[in-house]
């Protein structure tokens, strides 16, 4: 939880391409020695420091990807990097159906286990990410929030190279940057005690003026959906299991394959935000999407069988993707570059807590009628999808 934030708040003190490798580097080094763990304690260790690296990253990125890309195509843009999340999924998925069920000694204290394999394997593309990020450039929107304006320019100038009237803009804005009265940030060096000032004060902003309006909106919007769609998910499996002991999944490889299929359910949703986001707007397919989510647990009631599961866990996470896509898109369009990265890991921090209780709650209906958490989930989509409303338009506000 205080890693998102954080991770957020410093992004938009230090940079996002640096905190970014920090983040993804801590993430891969430790994913990758928890595969060498000689201990219980130590591999809890690694895996935790791993999360910190996790939670460092995920609030910076889309902010990193909106300030690089065009208007015209953000929605597009923001979408495929979301759509890596299912890749992701999906890979994750797969290597665990080819590593984990394979035995490589008959013996048991053997070192080098199938899971070790696995560990080390999923640690590969944080590594490699992070090597790539050392070769790319920071948001020019950023340099200029923070006064480095000719490095900012430098930047821009190398991707415009051979494209058509943007040299001159270029130029042109250079001259008015020049000519515009600027008094330029005072260098920040390192100290503990500016850093945790630096941090509430960045919260704080979040909760005044027109921004509390915001912050308040997008809270209102992504804690029922996540809240809603995350204990459903979980429960549902979960109940289907108590109700039909003797039919629930019969191998390990059964496990694997239902999630490479509920995960790669998600390629319809994510193919239709990339073509469509940026003609419909992202606002109206918020909407529909959530409402669509909310109907769509009322299947459930004629889905009764184990049998069923892997459909419905695919249906509902087909039409529930796009809800995820566009708040992605939505939610950094909504605050300045100066608070962008703090509100993104604001927001995922609470919805961590959000899913840690709806798991709890969720876990009280496994024995009981499917009534209420369908109902529950339902209630809380259609919730999110008329606060949705009340959003300001995106294009708006660019």
């Amino acid at each position: 939880y205080q890693r998102r934030v954080r991770g957020g708040r410093a992004a938009d003190i230090y940079g996002r391409r640096r905190v970014l490798m920090v983040s993804l580097s801590m993430n891969g080094l430790c994913a990758a020695a928890s595969a060498f763990a000689i201990s219980f304690p130590s591999f809890l260790i690694a895996r935790f420091l791993s999360g910190i690296g996790v939670g460092g990253s995920l609030p910076i990125i889309f902010s990193y990807t909106s300030e690089w890309s065009p208007l015209k195509i953000r929605g597009r843009v923001i979408s495929i990097v979301a759509t890596c999340w299912m890749i992701g999924s999906v890979l994750a998925a797969a290597a665990a159906w080819a590593i984990l069920p394979v035995e490589f000694s008959n013996s048991s204290q053997a070192f080098w286990q199938p899971w070790r394999l696995y560990l080390l394997v999923c640690s590969v593309p944080s590594i490699v990410a992070a090597f790539l990020y050392s070769i790319l450039y920071e948001s020019p929107i950023f340099l200029i929030q923070t006064g480095k304006r000719k490095q900012a320019l430098e930047i821009l100038r190398i991707y415009a190279t051979g494209v058509q009237g943007v040299a001159g803009e270029l130029g042109a804005l250079k001259r008015l940057l020049e000519d515009e009265e600027f008094i330029k940030p005072p260098a920040r060096s390192f100290s503990i005690t500016r850093i945790i000032v630096e941090f509430i004060q960045g919260l704080v902003k979040l909760f005044e003026g027109p921004l509390s309006r915001v912050t308040l909106l997008i809270m209102s919007v992504m804690l029922p959906v996540h809240f809603g769609y995350y204990g459903f998910m979980l429960w549902l499996p979960e109940y289907l299991k108590k109700q039909h002991p003797t039919e629930t999944l019969q191998s390990i490889t059964e496990v694997y394959v239902q999630s490479f299929y509920v995960s790669l359910a998600s390629l319809p949703g994510n193919l239709f935000t990339i073509t469509l986001s940026d003609r419909i707007g992202p606002k109206p397919i918020l909407c529909g999407s959530l409402l669509l989510s909310a109907c769509s647990v009322f299947l459930l009631w004629e889905f009764n069988s184990p049998n069923m599961i892997t459909l419905l866990s695919c249906l509902f996470n087909a039409v529930s993707v796009p809800v995820f896509n566009m708040l992605d898109i939505i939610l950094p369009a909504l605050y300045p570059t100066s608070s962008r990265s703090t509100a993104f890991g604001f927001h995922s921090s609470l919805v961590r807590v959000t899913m840690i209780l709806s798991t709890w709650m969720f876990s009280l209906f496994i024995d009981s009628s499917p009534a209420a958490p369908i109902l529950i989930t339902a209630i809380l989509l259609a919730t999110s999808a008329g606060t949705s409303f009340l959003l300001p338009a995106v294009s708006v506000v660019h």
